[in-house]
């Protein structure tokens, strides 16, 4: 029986091309997603990415722990059986890292997010996701000059059920257009 891969990104594409007055996507970035298309790095993205490498190298509480860990957990939801899929940025002592740039950063901007709630069920002996997040990162800038702030949710609050998630999620795709077909398509899992 084929499987289908979710990941957090999937599902936050998809939340928020969704979500009426979203700023940070819409349908067609999620179209994008669906078929896994590359996005143009912009100059925010590659901040993101230099960001994640020089805290990966300079961040003395992540430090010693596992980078870039890869998880997979097969599920089985009332719409079917899929992979979940994520490859955490650090994870030590049961604290799950994940560096974040954002330009323009305000409380709470992750609380929504698929990641933290299925991080969690990847990793089922993390029970602390902390998001280090950074609005003022430049290659070349020392830790001392970065802005860095912390999102912190903790396995026990999460009120989130991933799984009816999902299922919405799948729902949605089966009620719209082909796009079920795409997914189906595109996400087949290898796991």
């Amino acid at each position: 029986m084929k499987k289908y891969l979710i990941t957090a990104s999937l599902l936050n594409s998809w939340h928020y091309a969704i979500s009426p007055n979203n700023e940070y996507g819409n349908l067609d970035d999620f179209i994008k997603t669906l078929k896994k298309e590359a996005f143009e790095t912009t100059e925010a993205i590659q901040n993101g990415f230099d960001f994640e490498k020089y805290m990966t190298e300079n961040y003395v509480p992540t430090m010693g722990g596992s980078f870039q860990v890869k998880l997979s957990k097969n599920i089985e939801t009332k719409t079917g059986n899929y992979v979940l899929y994520g490859i955490l940025d650090c994870l030590k002592a049961g604290v799950i890292t994940d560096f974040k740039y954002k330009g323009s950063y305000a409380v709470g901007s992750f609380q929504d997010s698929y990641q933290h709630p299925m991080y969690f069920e990847l990793c089922p002996n993390a029970d602390l996701f902390d998001y280090t997040i950074t609005n003022n990162y430049k290659k070349g800038k020392e830790l001392d000059e970065i802005n860095i702030f912390h999102e912190l949710y903790r396995r026990d609050e999460i009120k989130m059920n991933l799984y009816d998630e999902i299922d919405m999620f799948i729902n949605w795709l089966k009620a719209h257009d082909n796009f079920y077909e795409v997914y189906c398509k595109y996400w087949e899992s290898k796991y």
